[in-house]
C-alpha cells in the first residue's frame, strides 16, 4: 500500500537524485526504485477500479539529468520523475516503450526555457540600470538639490551662465544668505571648481584646484550697501567632500566704514545706535559680546572717560551698566563683572567679561543668591 509517508519518502529521494548535485547510496537507490514501483502499482489499481484524471504534481525541484552514485543505478523511470517536476503528468499508457520515454527526456529543458525567458530578460535590464548607476555615482558632481530662487535670483544665474566663464550646466545655487545667491561651478572641464557669489548689483567668484578645495577650500566675499553708511559683508567658504560634493559655510555682518563694530543684522546695528544714545558710549566702538538667551550683552567705550564699559540689554531706557574704573589700555588683560537680578524670582545672574589684547570673552553663571552676588 502506497500511503502520503511513503510519497514524502519518494519526493525526497527524486530530489536528491536528480538535483544538480544530488547523490544516492545503493540502498538508497534500492528505495528509490521500490517505492516508484509501488506508487506506479497504486495508480494501476487505481486506474482499474475507476477511471479519474490525475492531477499534476508540483515538486520544487530543478530539472538536470540524473545524478547518482554509480552509473548503473539510474532508475528506469527517471524520464517520467523528470516530466513531473516540470509540472506535467506523465503516467504513460501501457503500449508506450523506451523510444517514448526517450523523446520526452529533452521536453522540461524547452518548457522551462520558454516558462523563464522573462526572468533571464529582467535580470539583464535591472544590471544595464545598476550600471548607469554606478558610472552617474562615480563621475558626476554631487551635492545637495538646488535652493529655489526667485525670479529676479534666476535672471542673476542666466546672466552667469551667458558670460561663458564656466562649464556649461555646471552653475548650481547651493545657498543664499541676505538675499545674495552662493552658487558651485566648475571650470576647464571640471578640472577646476568655483564658488560664485551674486546679487543684482555684483558678482563674486572665487576659483581653484578640485585638490585644493579639498584641502584648502575656496573662499569669496561680497558687500552689498544697506543704506549711505552701511553694508553687509556676506562671506562664503566651500569645501569639497573626500567623494565630490560641495559643501558651503555662509555668514555676513553690517559693517561701516568709520567702525570696526560688526552685526549680524540689520536690527542689531539699530540697537546699537539706539544704545549709544542711551549711554553716552561710543556708536563706532560698541559691540555685542554675547547672548543670554535673547538678550544682547554690549561692550564699548565710554565718550567722556574712555573708560570700558558692559551693558545688559540696552533696550530699557536705563540699561544696568558696569564700567572698569581704569582706562582701557591701562592694564594688558582686564575683567568686567555685571550682576542683574532676576524679576520673578530675584536670583542673581552675573555677567563676567574678560578682555585683553589677545582675546575676549564673556561668562555667564545663574542662580546667585544676593549674598553670594555681595560676597564677591
Amino acid at each position: 500500500m502506497f500511503d502520503a509517508e511513503d510519497a514524502v519518502e519518494l519526493r525526497a529521494l527524486q530530489a536528491r537524485a536528480y538535483g544538480r548535485s544530488g547523490a544516492l547510496s545503493d540502498a538508497e537507490v534500492t528505495r528509490l526504485r521500490e517505492l516508484e514501483a509501488a506508487r506506479t502499482s497504486e495508480r494501476e489499481s487505481r486506474t482499474t477500479e475507476k477511471p479519474r484524471p490525475q492531477m499534476p504534481e508540483q515538486v520544487v525541484a530543478p530539472v538536470p539529468e540524473p545524478s547518482v552514485a554509480t552509473a548503473d543505478t539510474v532508475p528506469a523511470t527517471a524520464a517520467s520523475a523528470a516530466a513531473r517536476f516540470a509540472g506535467a503528468d506523465t503516467a504513460a499508457p501501457s503500449g508506450h516503450g523506451a523510444g517514448a520515454d526517450a523523446d520526452s527526456r529533452g521536453a522540461p529543458a524547452a518548457t522551462t526555457l520558454r516558462r523563464h525567458w522573462r526572468l533571464a530578460l529582467a535580470i539583464i535590464v535591472a544590471f544595464a540600470v545598476i550600471g548607469v548607476a554606478v558610472g552617474w555615482l562615480l563621475f558626476s558632481d554631487r551635492g545637495a538639490a538646488p535652493i529655489p530662487l526667485s525670479a529676479e535670483q534666476q535672471g542673476w544665474q542666466s546672466t552667469i551662465v551667458a558670460s561663458g566663464d564656466f562649464d556649461s550646466g555646471s552653475l548650481r545655487a547651493m545657498a543664499e544668505e541676505e538675499g545674495v545667491v552662493i552658487s558651485f561651478a566648475t571650470k576647464n572641464d571640471g578640472a577646476d571648481v568655483c564658488l560664485v557669489l551674486a546679487s543684482a548689483d555684483a558678482t563674486a567668484p572665487a576659483c581653484t584646484t578640485r585638490e585644493q578645495a579639498t584641502i584648502q577650500g575656496v573662499n569669496a566675499t561680497l558687500t552689498k550697501a544697506v543704506d549711505a553708511s552701511q553694508s553687509y559683508d556676506i562671506q562664503a567658504q566651500m569645501f569639497l567632500t573626500p567623494d565630490g560634493r560641495p559643501a558651503v559655510i555662509a555668514r555676513s555682518y553690517i559693517t561701516s566704514p568709520q567702525s570696526t563694530s560688526m552685526f549680524a543684522s540689520q536690527a542689531e546695528a539699530e540697537a546699537a545706535a539706539a544704545l549709544a544714545e542711551k549711554t553716552g558710549l561710543d556708536s563706532r566702538s560698541i559691540m555685542v559680546a554675547g547672548y543670554d538667551d535673547e538678550v544682547p550683552i554690549w561692550t564699548g567705550i565710554d565718550m567722556s572717560t574712555q573708560r570700558y564699559c558692559l551693558v545688559y540689554d540696552g533696550s530699557m531706557p536705563d540699561p544696568p551698566m558696569v564700567c572698569d574704573d581704569s582706562l582701557m589700555l591701562a592694564d594688558a588683560d582686564r575683567t568686567l563683572v555685571l550682576d542683574v537680578a532676576g524679576t520673578d524670582d530675584g536670583d542673581i545672574t552675573r555677567y563676567e567679561y574678560r578682555f585683553s589684547y589677545g582675546q575676549q570673552y564673556l561668562t555667564v553663571t545663574k542662580g546667585l543668591g544676593a549674598d553670594d552676588a555681595a560676597g564677591e
